[in-house]
């Protein structure tokens, strides 16, 4: 099992495990981002309805302590506020890990989706030991997500073709990626 801290230092932001009783604050950040989050996340398509939210958050909170999925909540250092979530997700194969990421459309523009991705990047090789490559995907249209792995020094791999989810999908994903000594090199 994967031992991965409950909070994660990420610059302007402190990163902090899904939990089911941030289900108000939660909801309050999707409400504030779904027109935005509609362009680009296929689990934004409709509202969440609480139900929903409280089984995401809780199967979300089985999966981190099994080792399996890591999803975190950001939070403002500043404010306080909720302003975004991410996490590792285990879906790309074996010594690889995805990175998924969003932040409040108020928000936009500070820098919190780089500090966030960093952070998770840094957490996925220092506490995964079987994780050599970090991966970041996005649609070739969210032109917002696609500097961000450019941003920490993610070589653009390729690009796929991918059923459009969402209502900005083109149909073709970007695959950024990053390798473990790779990000030792960089960080050092």
């Amino acid at each position: 099992m994967a031992d991965l801290p409950d909070t994660l230092p990420a610059g302007p932001l402190r990163l902090e495990r899904w939990r089911p009783d941030r289900i108000d604050e939660v909801l309050d950040a999707v409400r504030a981002s779904l027109p935005d989050l509609q362009q680009w996340m296929p689990w934004a398509q409709t509202m969440p309805t609480r139900e929903a939210q409280l089984l995401a958050l809780t199967v979300g909170e089985a999966a981190f302590d099994a080792g399996t999925d890591f999803n975190y909540l950001y939070r403002e250092h500043e404010m306080g506020e909720l302003v975004g979530g991410g996490g590792l997700h285990r879906r790309i194969g074996p010594n690889a890990i995805e990175i998924g990421y969003w932040v409040r459309s108020d928000r936009h523009g500070r820098g919190y989706a780089t500090a966030a991705a960093g952070a998770l990047t840094d957490a996925a090789f220092t506490h995964l030991a079987d994780v050599e490559r970090v991966e970041i995907h996005m649609d070739r249209a969210n032109l917002a997500s696609a500097r961000i792995p450019e941003k920490l020094g993610f070589r653009h791999l390729r690009s796929d073709p991918k059923p459009t989810t969402a209502l900005g999908h083109t149909g073709t994903d970007l695959i950024w990626a990053q390798r473990r000594d790779e990000w030792a090199r960089r960080s050092g």
